[in-house]
C-alpha cells in the first residue's frame, strides 16, 4: 500500500502514534490553538477520524500568556498496560512552562491534569517502555555550545508512582553529521536485539532530516546508520513538492510491516500556508537498518483526493478552533453559534472570540455566513489567521446605511484593500484561494457576491509571517466587551 498523503491535511505538525489492539492512534501538536493535541484513530492507515483532545480542560494549563507558535510543542504518545501516555512540552507559558505528560485510559479520554517534570530540560520528550520501567528521552541544547543549535539527546528514568525523573541521566546522541543541528524528536524502539534511535536533524525547515541509530545496550553507545539520513527531501531541491521532511515517528503493524509518520510542507513559488503536515510512509529492515519508501527513498507526490466538507445546518462548536483560551465566549443554539467579544481584538496578542478552522488545501474556498445582532462600536466578519500579525480579515460594521464591510490585510499593521456596503441582515463572507492570491467577496442573501478585493498568497505564508502553524480561517468579533454576532453557517471546499 502507497498511502494518499498527506495523511492529514493542514496544521497537524509534529505526529507521533502508536498501534493498540489493531488501531492505530495519531497524535500532532497545536501551538496556541484549543482544545489541544488532537488524536486520530485508523484501523487501515487509510481513513482517519478524530477520537478526542488530550488538552480540553481549561484546568489543564493556562494559556492566556502563549505567544504565537509557542504552547504545545511535538508530542509523542505510547500505551503501556491498559493506558495511553502522552509526553509534550509547554512552551512560553508563564510559570507552568516545562515538560509534562498525560495519562488516559480511553483514548477519547478524559485526559489526566498534567504531571510536570521540572527536571527534564529542552524539548520534544519521548517515552520509552523496556523491561518493567519507563525511561523519558529528551532533547536539549548543549552548555556550552562549540555553534549554534549543538543539542544533545538524553534519558533519565521515570517513575510513574511519583510522577518524577529518577536515578542518573545519561546523554546517548549528539550528531549524525559534523555541525548539524538541532536534534530533535528522538523515540526509541526494540527490535531483533537492537534498541533504535530515530532522530530529527536540520531544524524543522527546508534542512530537515530523519536520522537512525542503534545499540546493542539501552546505555548506548548508539552507532549512526551508515545511510542516514534515512528520509529527506532537501537533497531534491526547492522546487521539490514536498519539502522540509522530517520529525519521524516508527511504529508496528501487522508481523514485521512497519511504518513511518512525518512531517512535510507544500509550498507554491517558496511559499507554503497550511503549515506542516502530516504524512506517511512504508518501511522495511534491511542489514538491520530501516529503508523508508522501499525503491523510492523519498514521499511519494501528494495525492490529495477533491472533496466538499461543509457544515449540515448549524455549525457546532466542537468543530472549531480558538487561540489561548477555550470558546467561553461562544453559545450554542438550535440554529447557530452566538459569538461575544472578549474585549480583545484578534491581533491583540491576548483571547479574541474566534473560532477557527484548519485551511486544508492551497485550492479552496472557505466562507462563513454572519448576522449582526449587538455590535455597537463593534466589528464581526471572517478571518483568516497565520498570526496576530499576519492576517486577512473581512470586517463588517453595521451603519445606519446598512452592512459597511472592509478587507484588510495585516503584515504587522493593518492596510485596507477594499470595501463595500450591503443591505442591513444577514451576510456570507467567502475567501477563494487559487494559486498565487486570496480572492475575498461578500453576498447579501440570495445576491451576486461583491469582489472586496485580492490580496498575495504569500501573506499568510510561514516564509512571511515565521513560526511553526499553519492558516486557520472562521469567524470572529471584537469591540466592546459583550458585543455579539450570529454564526450560522460555515464551508471548506476544497478543490484538491
Amino acid at each position: 500500500m502507497r498511502p494518499a498523503n498527506p495523511i492529514l491535511t493542514g496544521l497537524y505538525p509534529d505526529p507521533s502514534i502508536c498501534r493498540v489492539d489493531g488501531t492505530y492512534y495519531l497524535v500532532t501538536s497545536t501551538f496556541e490553538y484549543l482544545p489541544g493535541l488532537p488524536i486520530h484513530a485508523s484501523d487501515d492507515l487509510v481513513s482517519w477520524r478524530l477520537v478526542g483532545h488530550a488538552i480540553h480542560d481549561p484546568g489543564q494549563f493556562d494559556f492566556s500568556l502563549v505567544p504565537d507558535s509557542r504552547g504545545i510543542f511535538a508530542p509523542t504518545i505510547r500505551h503501556h498496560d491498559g493506558t495511553f501516555y502522552i509526553a509534550c512540552t509547554l512552551m512560553d507559558a508563564g510559570e507552568v512552562s516545562g515538560n509534562f505528560y498525560l495519562t488516559a485510559t480511553d483514548i477519547a479520554g478524559p485526559w489526566s491534569p498534567p504531571v510536570m517534570l521540572p527536571d527534564a530540560r529542552g524539548i520534544d520528550p519521548s517515552l520509552f517502555f523496556h523491561d518493567g520501567r519507563v525511561w523519558w528521552i529528551g532533547c536539549r541544547e548543549v552548555v556550552p555550545q562549540t555553534f549554534e543549535g549543538e543539542t544533545e539527546v538524553w534519558m533519565r528514568e521515570l517513575d510513574l508512582e511519583r510522577g518524577e525523573l529518577v536515578g542518573e541521566e545519561s546523554v546517548i546522541w549528539t550528531r549524525t553529521m559534523a555541525r548539524a543541528v538541532w536534534a530533535e524528536a528522538p523515540h526509541l524502539y526494540e527490535r531483533d536485539g537492537w534498541f533504535y534511535l530515530v532522530t530529527a536533524e536540520g531544524g524543522t525547515a527546508f534542512e530537515h532530516s530523519v536520522m537512525v541509530a542503534r545499540s546493542r545496550s539501552l546505555a548506548g553507545p548508539f552507532l549512526p546508520c551508515p545511510r542516514n539520513p534515512v528520509l529527506t527531501h532537501r537533497h531534491l531541491g526547492h522546487g521539490v513538492d514536498v519539502q522540509a521532511v522530517g520529525h519521524g515517528d516508527l511504529v508496528q503493524g501487522d508481523g514485521d510491516e512497519w511504518w513511518m509518520v512525518m512531517l512535510g510542507i507544500r509550498p507554491i513559488d517558496g511559499h507554503h500556508i497550511l503549515g506542516r503536515e502530516t504524512h506517511l510512509a512504508a518501511v522495511e529492515w534491511d542489514d538491520g537498518w530501516p529503508v523508508v519508501n522501499p525503491g523510492l527513498g523519498r514521499l511519494d507526490a501528494p495525492v490529495v483526493q477533491p472533496r466538499q466538507s461543509e457544515s449540515s445546518g448549524a455549525p457546532e462548536l466542537a468543530d472549531f478552533l480558538s487561540v489561548r483560551g477555550f470558546a467561553d465566549f461562544a453559545e450554542q443554539t438550535d440554529s447557530a453559534i452566538e459569538l461575544r467579544s472578549t474585549g480583545e481584538s484578534v491581533s491583540s496578542g491576548a483571547v479574541s472570540a474566534a473560532l477557527l478552522r484548519r485551511l486544508t488545501s492551497t485550492e479552496s474556498a472557505v466562507a462563513v455566513s454572519l448576522e449582526l445582532i449587538d455590535v455597537q462600536d463593534a466589528t464581526a466578519g471572517l478571518l483568516l489567521r497565520q498570526s496576530d500579525s499576519a492576517q486577512v480579515r473581512a470586517s463588517a460594521v453595521a451603519t445606519p446605511d446598512g452592512v459597511r464591510l472592509t478587507l484588510v490585510r495585516r503584515d504587522g499593521v493593518d492596510s485596507a484593500i477594499g470595501s463595500a456596503t450591503l443591505p442591513s441582515g444577514p451576510f456570507t463572507l467567502s475567501a477563494a484561494l487559487t494559486g498565487s492570491e486570496i480572492t475575498v467577496s461578500a453576498a447579501s442573501g440570495e445576491e451576486q457576491p461583491v469582489e472586496l478585493g485580492r490580496v498575495p498568497f504569500s501573506t499568510l505564508s510561514t516564509e512571511t509571517a515565521g513560526g511553526f502553524v499553519g492558516t486557520t480561517f472562521g469567524p470572529f468579533v471584537e469591540g466592546p466587551t459583550g458585543a455579539a454576532v450570529r454564526f450560522t453557517a460555515w464551508s471548506q471546499h476544497d478543490r484538491r
